[in-house]
């Protein structure tokens, strides 16, 4: 499928490169994300590659010695790497690559990765993450969150709740109609249509405040309204507004299914239950960007991600503006 402003082709699942852990071996998430890479492998015959980004922080050097050294522990990296992958089963077509960071800093090495899968025309980044909270994470960071945050290519996020994986021919799309929103559903579909699977559109009407919302009454274009009334005409309102999406998604060969609640309370909460309702194997959601990195991916998105009991796949509008650059990286790498 191709956008008509630019005429750069998506839906595209050619290649995907796994983030992987050379020396993480006994890590329950990392084994759901080598499911995750055999299911893609499976429904669409894509290339995988493993790559390790190698940090003074995790050999414990300090900064002065590291740039001379970390250089000697590239082969004992690909060797542990090589195994590791063999061991979760995952068949690759490509080496698996090590990438060596000199910095002690989790930014850094996720630009070298996100670079990395740019230049060489990746279509997909896979990665677990372990959900740190408090203390350490704040010490540790969280390279899968900082990815989210940085990366011009799409991520797809295997969290530490995603103990099920259902099959990825049903996708969950929760959405709030924006303009970012519609741009990342048109690659939604596109992708959805690429490796044959179903969608429900699925958006929860936002509550008033909850002050308000208790006292059963809400002010709407200068009157009070009963909250009643207030769900419902925005309930309708969205609705008409989604049947629009629906029927370009049919017209470009997906089926979806709209689904519109109006129940308030935690927007997460209430995508990752619903989603869970229907068995869904995969979410697909809309990341927005903004001058604070905590809301480039937005709460809502982060807490998804942090609490899905499936795989969720992010996809930032920034693609559109990256689709070009990808575009080009594939043509020479196939030269």
């Amino acid at each position: 499928m191709k956008d008509k402003r630019t005429g750069i082709q998506f839906g595209e699942l050619k290649r995907v490169i796994w983030a992987v852990d050379a020396f993480d071996e006994k890590s329950v998430v990392q084994r759901r994300v080598a499911q995750v890479a055999r299911k893609l492998q499976s429904i669409a015959n894509v290339t995988v590659e493993p790559v390790y980004v190698m940090t003074p922080t995790e050999l414990n050097l300090s900064s002065e010695y590291s740039v001379p050294w970390i250089q000697h522990y590239r082969p004992a990296a690909e060797r542990a790497l090589f195994s590791l992958v063999k061991a979760l089963g995952v068949k690759t077509q490509e080496k698996p690559k090590v990438l060596i960071q000199n910095f002690a800093s989790t930014s850094q090495a996720v630009s070298s990765l996100e670079l990395y899968a740019v230049h060489t025309g990746t279509d997909l980044i896979l990665v677990g993450s372990h959900g740190k909270t408090g203390m350490k994470r704040l010490l540790l960071g969280s390279f899968a969150e900082t990815l989210l945050l940085q990366s011009r290519v799409p991520v797809m996020v295997v969290g530490h709740e995603a103990r099920v994986l259902y099959d990825f021919k049903q996708i969950f799309f929760p959405t709030d109609f924006s303009k970012h929103a519609e741009k990342v559903f048109r690659i939604a579909v596109a992708l959805a249509r690429t490796i044959k699977a179903k969608m429900t559109l699925y958006h929860s009407v936002p509550s008033p405040v909850e002050p308000v919302f208790q006292s059963g009454v809400y002010l709407l274009g200068g009157a009070w309204v009963p909250v009643f009334d207030y769900f419902s005409r925005e309930t309708e309102h969205r609705k008409h507004h989604a049947e629009a999406w629906v029927r370009w998604a049919s017209h470009n060969g997906v089926n979806v299914e709209l689904v519109i609640e109006a129940k308030g309370g935690n927007l997460a909460h209430s995508i990752v239950r619903a989603a869970k309702k229907s068995h869904t194997g995969l979410i697909m959601m809309a990341a927005k960007s903004g001058p604070v990195a905590a809301t480039i991916i937005g709460s809502t998105t982060r807490q998804v991600v942090r609490s899905s009991y499936c795989p969720v796949w992010v996809l930032r509008s920034q693609i559109l503006e990256a689709g070009a650059v990808l575009a080009k990286a594939r043509v020479m790498r196939a030269a």
